[in-house]
């Protein structure tokens, strides 16, 4: 090494500032990555985006990205935020569904309870799982328009009982 040229110095307190901010910087990425679902059946998987409107005065309105898997009888749903990451995970089978979202866990008897609690009205469970494979499938009060189908698109509308309810999804293709 050349004794006439010297590294800058840097002090004790710089490189620890400088390794503070390299640990955060990674434990921020790390913490905003989301796990992607990995699907076992594609025939039984979908992901896009949907939206769910109440028509309550005011209305109420949920919108979100998802990933979805399995049947009415027994599966998993992701709900993600607009930049990726993840809002709530939902998980049932025939005994029961759960849905956690952060630290918090809710339990329920059965989905759609749950997914009644969590949207703020009742869905058409079984019916939707058909809808998405893009068959028609009758659910008391729910009009469902599948002619969009082939782009990814999917809209239902319920009007008894009231309130009535608005569901928008735009599957990825």
């Amino acid at each position: 090494m050349n004794p006439c040229i010297r590294p800058p110095k840097i002090d004790l307190q710089g490189r620890r500032r400088v390794l503070g901010i390299g640990m955060a910087l990674s434990l921020f990425a790390t913490g905003c990555a989301t796990p992607r679902m990995v699907p076992l059946d594609d025939k039984a998987y979908w992901s896009g985006r949907m939206a769910i409107q109440v028509l309550k005065n005011p209305p109420e309105s949920l919108s979100a990205g998802f990933e979805l898997q399995g049947s009415a009888l027994a599966g998993e749903m992701v709900l993600l935020s607009p930049i990726g990451t993840t809002l709530a995970r939902l998980e049932w089978t025939p005994q029961g569904a759960r849905l956690a979202q952060g630290q918090q866990q809710m339990e329920s008897p059965s989905l759609q309870r749950l997914g009644a609690r969590l949207t703020g009205t009742e869905l058409p469970i079984a019916a939707l799982f058909e809808w998405l494979a893009g068959r028609p499938a009758e659910a008391p009060g729910w009009q469902v328009d599948l002619s969009a189908h082939t782009q990814g698109r999917i809209s239902a509308e319920r009007r008894e009982p009231t309130p009535g309810a608005l569901l928008r999804i735009a599957l990825d293709r």
